[in-house]
């Protein structure tokens, strides 16, 4: 099929390290015409643009996840860390590698490429999203494509309330349903639920979110000057870590100390983003729409004293980084 042909194309584009930007993006223009003729989506219409507050987050509407195929350097790198994450698993053991897609969105982006180098016997799918119009679209592409026989289960459920009950062990959970900074999305609550079921040798896609206090430079640009330390992680040490008490969800809270101002050429103080999705494929400061930094405040100087910040990432009623200013 020629669409089969197409697949294996975007794939050894998104996996070659030498890509270019404009074969990149030459690339991933022809991905997103391949699902946009497999799911017949109407990516301006009223109900694919809704979103959905689950209690735990926004689920996004069925546009706005497929237009996540339009930032370029995330697409590539996550699936760049995926099939490494796959091909990790198969090199280990024998049997069909278990995929958790939680929050596919109308196309399931991430996955649908490595079909052309995993047979349905060396790669299983199920796919879960909560929003009815990608609920439906997610399953028109894959029918469309002709890669029924790769899907485990699709699930329409919240994968932060979700209790894995299938047959075959879940290898893998991938999910990305995030924005810069942890916020709103809900990456925290459905990684906290998916992965507390799940034995240490499950591998999270990404393995690894950490956001930091930084300063940008004092310029138009507002490059990255110099991170000042760490104020939340997620990974699979600290969700393992994770123990609310008082029926308080909060994550622990967290005082950095802020150093004043170190010389002219700095700017304002950021919540700075970086990802690693698997391995050596992460993103960084500015790569990605999910790694801009958040500006939040003027950086401390002798007339505007701060001496520390106090971070709490809550779960309700919204995901959010909070934080308290000490003068």
């Amino acid at each position: 099929m020629l669409q089969s042909k197409d697949l294996a194309h975007i794939l050894d584009v998104l996996l070659d390290n030498n890509t270019g930007g404009e074969l990149l993006s030459e690339t991933l223009d022809l991905y997103r015409d391949i699902l946009l003729t497999a799911s017949g989506i109407d990516l301006g219409g009223e109900l694919e643009m809704g979103c959905i507050h689950t209690g735990a987050g926004v689920a996004i509407g069925t546009t706005w996840a497929a237009l996540c195929i339009d930032d370029v350097l995330r697409t590539k790198r996550f699936v760049s860390g995926l099939y490494h994450a796959i091909k990790t698993v198969a090199d280990r053991r024998a049997g069909p590698v278990h995929v958790l897609y939680a929050g596919t969105g109308p196309w399931a982006t991430l996955v649908l490429p490595l079909t052309s180098r995993f047979s349905p016997e060396e790669l299983r799918l199920t796919l879960i999203e909560i929003n009815d119009g990608s609920y439906d679209s997610v399953q028109r592409t894959i029918n469309h494509l002709g890669l029924e026989d790769y899907v485990e289960e699709y699930i329409q459920t919240d994968a932060a309330t979700h209790v894995i009950s299938g047959k075959l062990p879940v290898d893998v959970v991938l999910s990305e349903t995030m924005q810069y900074c942890l916020i709103d999305e809900m990456q925290v609550p459905i990684v906290l639920n998916l992965m507390s079921q799940l034995p240490p040798e499950a591998i999270m896609v990404p393995e690894r979110i950490t956001l930091q206090l930084g300063v940008l430079n004092d310029d138009k640009a507002q490059h990255v000057n110099r991170n000042i330390g760490t104020v939340f992680t997620i990974d699979r040490a600290s969700l393992a870590a994770y123990a609310p008490k008082n029926n308080n969800l909060d994550f622990p809270t967290f005082r950095l100390a802020v150093p004043l101002l170190g010389d002219a050429a700095e700017g304002p103080l950021a919540i700075l983003t970086t990802i690693d999705v698997f391995g050596a494929y992460g993103l960084t400061h500015y790569e990605s729409g999910l790694t801009n930094p958040q500006i939040i405040g003027e950086y401390p100087t002798v007339d505007n004293p701060l001496s520390a910040i106090d971070f709490t990432y809550h779960l309700e009623p919204s995901p959010l980084l909070g934080m308290r200013f000490h003068t």
